[in-house]
């Protein structure tokens, strides 16, 4: 069954409760939302419209991540797609559910795609399960073709109110505001801008508050000798105008009717594009009364409600929000929409392997929706920022995510369902081939699956390890899930909580030093150099010293950080002044924080609990960095060519001297090339190691690890590879001989070369007792999560075999 609606008509309220009404005994009913506000919000929303003052204590509950509100007496029952995908992993999961609604269909994201094949392919074994499939933009069509010919269709004529709509033409004139002219820079270059050894390096960037200096700039003042047309030629539709947004505010706060208790939405991309609206805002409508509320889904749901609490009358509240609030969500005093038309969509980088939030405008069927933000209770106005011509451009339907994403976590969960890698072929829109591959051959590399039968023959059968079925539990990345897991067996999980938080934040909480300097005294101070000189070497000095305490890993060192932040005792004072010794930004803090609760829910559920145990080890950064390369090996691993050794003479004779970091080539597996011969090729970019194809990669001077000399072992695992004009490596952590033994790849043993080769790759002249002994270790290691898959509350960090890989690791073998 299909419900569409194009205007407001309560559908996400109210068929729940219908069906409801219709068999108040027998049924119990599901709605899959796409969002945890969503999930909240109309759950509440329902309770209250049922006389229960509160969801969890009648027939009204949710489940999200994190959060829970049920009872025994619950029949209608909200939840995220993710949570209820999560469930379904049980067996028997649907077996006293009567329907499941799946709201908000058309946004295509992937966990409602892989819901709605799983539930296509269960209606078969479950005659008693109906599904209702709603959204108010979907594509009726196509959904109806893919559920069967008779599937059954219904359109409810929906109402709004009238909504008023603004382009950007109207805005700029209504604003008096005058956008920056485009201007061509002065040849000479700025003395601000940064050294480095790369003059190419992405990292070589300039104070944008002196490259303004060089501009020809027109002051934001009404010029009417200005036409509208060069004004919108001015404008950037690429890159988000604070300012105008700001002054749109002002405007709107300013001409605001007495008594009017209105609120305004903007929607913004992303978390750091709200703080940076935030800003702009507060500045411009200094002095009146406005209060400014973010709303993203990292904030806490108690934070979150805040939107739908009315202003104190006299004050005018302005929500900056994600997408979070374009559908499903009332806010009732909405009165005013701005829209910067954009929007973060989940991607990938396929040399890392690693998911991406990537900024893109949004489809018109999105921008449909906002635009009904503002008239869902009373006559609305809209304001749409960028040019028609960009509009006119624009999708009408946003791409599928289950096209643009990795798909390594999504065939872990299928896998552990029980559904073979050829469910991807039965989806509404299947991902390609490739892509499939792809997420195949991370998980083998990653130890997650095997093979049953002959990898090479038709009746080969994908498989979980003992070590997949532990990661498909916890609802994160697989390197992620894997640094965790590992952790959790080594006695360090806080330590590996940090790291994994790290590893997924996305944007570093380490500022560039420009960036902090000019934060801390202000853009435009230049009045006591000598002061910000001496903050600038300090904070470097704190850096280093914290990158050497760990053993040169960039992942480890922020780990370390915010290990420490989070002790810093004496309240939000000290919390800053800890932030500013490094140069570190408290919001990205925070966000760290948000994530290690969250993956720190998501081991408790699955049997690895805080305990000193678990924490044995949480100060060796030996065992922590070994985490790290059992996560990000064989796949991202580093050669480290090294230059001869040179010793210089002095009193007590021959001295080896200290290696320069310049001196040091890197390199990675790079794709089998045709034509490339045995030796070097021109570019000194490409090359062979023993019959494996190579490429010359470089680090970046933003890595801690970009001045470093020398490194015990010769090889590093990388987290993100950025490709601008070289390859450079961002975060790099330094290996050791044991860690890729025990969880570098393939062991192949090579007694008669007197040789280990790990992964076909990496090459160690050892007995080959010690390769027997790794081999049997990584046998007793699957053992044991195969046992602790069969009862959840053994604690394998106690274990002979985990003690023994520990002392390996702290000793290099020599303990």
């Amino acid at each position: 069954m299909q419900n569409t609606c194009e205007e407001q008509c309560g559908k996400t309220t109210q068929i729940p409760q219908f069906i409801l009404e219709e068999e108040p005994i027998g049924s119990k009913i599901i709605v899959a939302q796409p969002r945890r506000i969503a999930a909240t919000g109309v759950a509440t929303r329902v309770a209250n419209e049922r006389g229960e003052k509160h969801p969890g204590e009648g027939s009204v509950g949710f489940v999200v991540r994190g959060e829970t509100a049920l009872c025994r007496n619950t029949r209608i029952l909200f939840c995220t797609t993710g949570v209820l995908l999560r469930q379904l992993q049980s067996d028997r999961a649907l077996d006293c559910v009567s329907h499941i609604v799946v709201d908000e269909v058309h946004e295509r994201h992937l966990d409602t795609d892989i819901l709605l094949g799983f539930l296509k392919e269960s209606l078969s074994t479950l005659p008693h399960l109906k599904v209702v499939l709603m959204s108010a933009t979907m594509d009726a069509d196509k959904f109806a073709k893919y559920w069967g010919n008779n599937t059954p269709r219904m359109h409810i004529k929906g109402f709004t109110y009238k909504v008023q709509e603004f382009g950007l033409t109207e805005v700029l004139q209504m604003t008096e505001y005058v956008p920056k002219k485009k201007g061509k820079k002065k040849k000479k270059q700025s003395n601000y801008r940064r050294k480095s050894t790369w003059n190419d390096s992405e990292n070589v960037e300039s104070d944008p508050e002196k490259d303004n200096q060089e501009l020809d700039i027109i002051p934001s003042k009404v010029n009417q000798c200005i036409p509208i047309d060069e004004l919108l030629e001015r404008v950037n539709d690429e890159i988000i105008d604070y300012e105008l947004i700001g002054k749109l505010v002002q405007h709107l706060v300013t001409t605001k009717v007495t008594g009017d208790n209105g609120s305004i939405l903007i929607f913004l991309p992303g978390v750091f594009e709200i703080s940076s609206a935030q800003i702009s805002i507060s500045n411009a409508t200094k002095g009146m009364n406005t209060i400014l509320l973010p709303l993203h889904g990292g904030l806490q749901s108690k934070d979150q409600q805040k939107v739908f609490h009315n202003a104190p009358q006299g004050h005018t509240k302005v929500i900056l929000s994600t997408n979070v609030a374009e559908t499903s969500i009332t806010i009732p005093d909405c009165v005013v929409v701005i829209d910067t038309c954009k929007e973060k969509q989940s991607s990938y980088d396929p040399s890392n392997r690693m998911p991406l939030l990537l900024e893109c405008f949004a489809s018109k069927d999105s921008l449909k929706q906002r635009r009904g933000r503002a008239g869902r209770v009373r006559e609305g106005f809209y304001y749409q920022l960028i040019r028609p011509s960009t509009y006119q451009k624009l999708s009408q339907h946003g791409e599928p995510e289950i096209k643009r994403c990795a798909l390594d976590q999504t065939l872990l969960s299928l896998l552990y369902i029980g559904f073979s890698g050829t469910f991807f072929s039965t989806l509404l829109d299947p991902p390609s081939i490739e892509s499939i591959s792809a997420a195949t051959y991370s998980l083998e590399k990653l130890s997650a699956l095997t093979y049953v039968g002959d990898k090479d023959c038709k009746d080969k059968v994908l498989t979980l390890t003992p070590l997949g079925m532990h990661l498909a539990m916890i609802p994160a990345p697989p390197r992620v899930a894997k640094i965790l897991i590992m952790g959790c067996l080594m006695g360090c999980r806080s330590a590996a909580l940090a790291v994994a938080a790290g590893m997924s934040v996305g944007r570093s909480p380490f500022m560039k030093i420009d960036i902090f300097r000019k934060r801390q005294f202000g853009a435009n101070d230049d009045s006591d150099e000598t002061m910000e000189e001496q903050s600038k070497r300090l904070v470097i000095e704190h850096r280093n010293k914290l990158f050497k305490s760990v053993g040169k890993s960039d992942v480890a060192m922020l780990a370390a950080a915010f290990l420490q932040w989070e002790t810093v005792p004496g309240g939000f004072k000290q919390n800053k002044i800890f932030c500013d010794s490094l140069g570190l930004s408290i919001q990205g803090m925070r966000d760290m924080k948000q994530l290690t609760r969250q993956l720190d829910s998501s081991l408790s559920v699955v049997g690895y609990h805080a305990s000193q145990e678990a924490d044995a080890n949480s100060k060796s950064w030996k065992i922590i960095r070994s985490c790290i390369v059992s996560s990000l090996s064989p796949s991202q691993i580093v050669r480290v060519l090294r230059p001869s050794t040179k010793f210089t003479e002095t009193i007590e004779g021959a001295v080896e001297k200290g290696g320069v970091a310049k001196e040091l080539k890197f390199f990675i597996r790079g794709k089998q090339m045709p034509n490339v011969d045995d030796k070097t090729n021109e570019s000194n970019l490409i090359t062979r190691y023993h019959n494996i194809v190579e490429e010359r990669v470089f680090v970046h001077p933003a890595s801690a690890s970009f001045a470093i000399g020398s490194y015990s072992c010769p090889w590093l695992v990388y987290n993100q590879l950025v490709r601008t004009s070289k390859s450079f490596l961002r975060d790099a952590t330094e290996c050791s001989s044991y860690a890729l033994l025990l969880f570098g790849g393939n062991l192949e043993i090579q007694a008669a070369n007197g040789l280990i080769v790990v992964d076909n790759y990496v090459r160690f002249a050892a007995n080959a007792r010690i390769g027997t002994l790794i081999g049997a270790l990584r046998s007793r290691v699957d053992l044991l999560l195969s046992q602790k898959i069969q009862n959840p509350s053994l604690d394998l960090a106690k274990s002979a075999e985990m003690r023994l890989i520990v002392k390996l690791l702290i000793s290099d073998g020599l303990g």
